[in-house]
């Protein structure tokens, strides 16, 4: 079996090369995605692999692990591959910045140094922050 699992015959879709169905699946879906990332961004075979192995299986920005793959983040203007991001990081968080590296430095200062704490002081919000909003009533 080249797949190495123990299934019953209805599970393979051929007796020549004895993969089952769903290992002929993942690997047929990740050389599609392979083709991809090298058609639209120029990686060579196996440097998406390599990326996601030198980078631990995280992404770049916020070293979380994903369930999903990780997106190839590159710059528009240059092209420039800069590493593999969560789409999170990658379609919100570099996107709302604009890939301006100021508005970053600048959103990480305001956490470190929110201008409120300075001019009022302490303050903490009340209300428990897994409640939902109240939803106003509709009028019959």
């Amino acid at each position: 079996m080249k797949c190495g699992r123990s299934r019953a015959e209805r599970f393979f879709t051929s007796s020549r090369g004895r993969t089952c169905e769903t290992c002929r699946k993942r690997n047929r879906s990740k050389a599609a995605h392979e083709n991809r990332v090298v058609a639209t961004y120029g990686l060579r075979r196996g440097e998406y692999d390599k990326l996601f192995k030198a980078q631990g299986g995280v992404c770049a920005i916020c070293s979380q692990p994903r369930k999903q793959r990780l997106s190839v983040d590159h710059d528009h203007k240059t092209g420039l591959v800069r590493g593999l991001c969560c789409r999170m990081c990658n379609g919100k968080l570099l996107t709302s910045a604009r890939d301006n590296p100021e508005t970053l430095r600048a959103a990480a200062d305001y956490l470190e140094n929110p201008p409120a704490l300075v001019i009022l002081g302490e303050r903490h919000f009340q209300g428990d922050d897994t409640q939902k909003p109240r939803r106003r009533k509709r009028r019959k």
